[in-house]
């Protein structure tokens, strides 16, 4: 059984060894992002050298501070999969800062967990729990064609539709601005 849960900084420790280890398997091209690239200015991820010490670090301290935010899924006390899920505020690089409206931007779970719907576990999860933190609303940014690629972090618009997400304008060439209003 998958259990799904916010972060905290009580679970740094399952959550870093995830993302040193199982997270990456099927993405070896992120293994260092600690899912900080939308949390750090262009220059910090522009900075080549020790980038992914240094985004455990950050990760580390923003999880510490409340400014990294998201959900991690649990099997058998083992982290398999993560949803970060933040103030628009947070993400530095992308378009907007309200406080009162999260991104789901970052879905990472680990090989032999994938298809078995933990994405949509942990995504259900945060609809529920993100009003408690104050969020009214939720935006997320999946592929605009619908298709679904293995590299596709952003996780798949079918799921944000079949969550009652509804489309709204291009955020770049490929991916398409998705919203819900949260029930508080």
């Amino acid at each position: 059984m998958v259990d799904v849960s916010r972060i905290s900084e009580s679970q740094l420790p399952e959550f870093l060894a995830f993302m040193d280890g199982p997270a990456f398997k099927s993405q070896p091209q992120w293994q260092g992002c600690y899912c900080q690239f939308y949390l750090n200015s262009k220059s910090e991820n522009e900075a080549s050298e020790n980038l992914a010490e240094r985004n455990r670090q950050s990760a580390c301290d923003r999880i510490r501070s409340g400014v990294m935010q998201g959900y991690v899924a649990k099997e058998n006390g083992q982290v398999v999969g993560w949803m970060a899920a933040n103030s628009f505020k947070n993400f530095v690089a992308l378009p907007g800062n309200e406080s009162d409206i999260a991104a789901v931007i970052c879905f990472v779970i680990e090989k032999d967990h994938q298809g078995r719907g933990i994405a949509k576990k942990l995504l259900q999860f945060a609809l529920n729990d993100l009003p408690n933190h104050g969020y009214v609303a939720v935006r997320a940014a999946p592929l605009a064609d619908g298709s679904f690629q293995d590299w596709a972090y952003r996780g798949p618009r079918k799921m944000f539709e079949d969550a009652g997400f509804t489309a709204g304008p291009m955020l770049d060439d490929k991916h398409i601005l998705m919203s819900r209003a949260l029930n508080s």
